[in-house]
Parts: C-alpha cells; structure tokens; sequence
C-alpha cells in the first residue's frame, strides 16, 4: 500500500521542491485554488477524491482548515493526515518550534496565488475592463479597507523578483503597501517525511474530521476564509 498527497494548486512550487529536496516522491492530486471560494464545494471535491482512492494507506493532504473546508471529511479510503494549521499561509510561514501569529491587516501573495484564475490580479484586471480605471479603484479601496499591506512570501520556490513589480503596481493602485517577507518549505518536508507527531492530526480509516484536528476547540464558529489568506 502506497501514500498519496492531496494539495492546492496554490503550493505546487513549494510541494515540488519539497519532494526534490527530500527526494520522496508521491503521486498528487492537485485540486485547483478556485475551491477555496466556497468551503462547501472544497469539501465536496475533496470528500470525491479521497472516496476514489484504492490500495492508499495514508492520504497527506497540502491543506490547512481553509475556512473549514476540510471539516467534515470522512476517511473512507485511508487513513487522513493533516496539518495542525489554519491555512496553506501558515504552512509556509511557520517556523519550527515557533507559535504562528497573524499579522494583521495583510493580504497574503505566493505566485501559486497570483496565479490563480481567480486571483485579485484577475478580478482587478476583469473589473478596469467592465468599469474603467476609476471605478475599478474605488471599489477595490473598499474591499481591501481593513488591509494594510499585501505580504508577498519568499518561500524560496520561485523566483520573487518575478512578482514583485505586479504586487508594486497593484498596492499602488489600492494604496496598500508591499512587503517581502521570508518563508519556508519545512513543514511540507515533515509532511513528506514524518514523523506525524503535534503539528499533525492523523484521523484514521473510518473517522471524521473535526475542528479540533486543527488544534481549534469544538465551540468556535467556522470562520470564512478570505483570498489570499489560504
């Protein structure tokens, strides 16, 4: 019996150099970024893949709760590891042995997210074209009001400077401001290697995912994750 990874397309830069880098390699299911809108519908399509699995001891799944989507998963097919985190941001941000604290008001980038077809890059060109310049500008200073910044994450995957004149030109036109921040791939190393120890939940075969597998207590509401803080 094998392991297979379920993973957004969001991480496929960091994913694949993780698997170079620790020279394991798993088939993976790549489930496109645009799930992330709906939780339900990423449930949904996750629940699908791990029911089509045969012959699977464990499923690795490149997820955080990402807005409760993965709450409610059943493990028909395997056995379900999963990240102790709240998203895919803080999977790339976490530092071993350190607690992950949010900064606030900060609009999180890698080039898996800009690259999405539903990105703020996308949905702000989609509107220049349908309202004009102007109007684009002012909608999008509403909608990004409790933003400060958009944080692009080095997670040493691709290359920043590739990006970051598009994350410039884009906190120019909605006056936020740019920040580089570094980021890393140990956390999907451990998941590739093991051992599944405090940062991981492992619901076995026949279980079912609750909040508490994020290290979240049972009573808090679910909270709707925004793009960009995947």
């Amino acid at each position: 019996m094998s392991d297979v990874i379920i993973a957004c397309q969001t991480l496929r830069d960091e994913l694949d150099l993780a698997m170079r880098q620790t020279g394991l390699w798993y088939p993976v299911i790549w489930v496109e970024s645009d799930y992330h809108n709906d939780p339900n519908q990423l449930r949904a399509k996750l629940q699908q893949e791990i029911d089509g699995q045969t012959g699977v001891r464990n499923i690795l799944f490149a997820y955080g709760c990402c807005g409760s989507g993965l709450v409610g998963l059943k493990a028909t097919s395997a056995n379900l590891i999963i990240p102790k985190t709240e998203d895919c941001i803080s999977m790339v941000l976490t530092r071993p042995g350190e607690n992950f604290i949010r900064p606030k008001a900060t609009y999180f980038l890698t080039r898996g997210w800009m690259e999405g077809s539903k990105s703020i890059f996308v949905e702000y060109e989609h509107a220049i074209k349908r309202y004009g310049e102007a109007r684009t500008r002012r909608l999008f200073n509403v909608m990004l009001k409790h933003y400060r910044y958009f944080m692009l994450i080095d997670t040493g995957a691709y290359p920043v400077e590739g990006c970051l004149d598009k994350v410039r030109e884009l906190a120019q036109n909605t006056g936020l401001q740019t920040v580089v921040s570094k980021g890393g791939l140990w956390f999907l190393k451990k998941l590739l290697t093991g051992p599944h120890g405090q940062e991981f939940s492992v619901v076995p075969r026949g279980g079912t995912v609750d909040i508490s597998h994020f290290g979240m207590a049972r009573h808090v509401p679910a909270r709707q994750a925004l793009q960009g803080s995947v």
